[in-house]
């Protein structure tokens, strides 16, 4: 009687451990799956919610594209019409240069020396003449040297006419308008070129 057990408590409590055992195990797989899917949502929400930032800040980055680009222009033409405002007022102050190199010229010129040719290119003038002795070319080089319309009087060459009657010397002589009087242009337009 020792073998037999009439009481069958202990296989109903391990049917009864197994049944809460898998009961257990069934709401923990119940609850990693929901806990899964909620965590899945919040990711895919937080992914989007950043998507969405992120879009809104490259609208705006191109927006800011966009003004800088414009700024850009803005600040190109500023430049311009300020190169051109500059060119206009060169222009207005220079008005009245030529007429002061001729007066200043007429003045300066001593007796007894004459000019074949005056060319003007730019700020530069070369003169071709005659000068009927070396000294008058000389006085009219320091005038030009003092004078403050020109500036840096170089004689090229200097050589005496054989042909002539008197004994006359024919001249080459370039010098420069000071910018005071005379801006000069092609500095500028070298400038607003580059």
């Amino acid at each position: 009687m020792a073998h037999i057990n009439l009481l069958p408590w202990r296989e109903s409590r391990r049917a009864e451990h197994k049944k809460n055992y898998l009961t257990l195990l069934a709401v923990l797989g119940l609850s990693a799956i929901a806990l899964m899917y909620v965590a899945g949502n919040v990711l895919d929400k937080v992914t989007s919610n950043q998507n969405y930032r992120n879009n809104f800040i490259e609208q705006q980055t191109a927006l800011l594209d966009q003004q800088i680009e414009k700024i850009k222009n803005i600040k190109k033409d500023k430049e311009a019409i300020e190169q051109r405002m500059a060119l206009i007022e060169q222009l207005e102050s220079s008005r009245n240069a030529v007429p002061i190199v001729l007066d200043e010229l007429v003045r300066l010129v001593p007796h007894g020396l004459s000019f074949r040719s005056f060319s003007r290119q730019g700020n530069l003038i070369e003169i071709l003449g005659v000068s009927e002795s070396n000294n008058r070319l000389a006085d009219f080089m320091r005038q030009l040297q003092e004078s403050t319309v020109f500036s840096s009087g170089e004689l090229s060459s200097i050589k005496a006419d054989t042909s002539a009657l008197e004994a006359v010397s024919d001249f080459k002589l370039t010098f420069t308008i000071n910018p005071s009087v005379a801006p000069d242009f092609s500095v500028i337009k070298e400038e607003s070129s580059k």
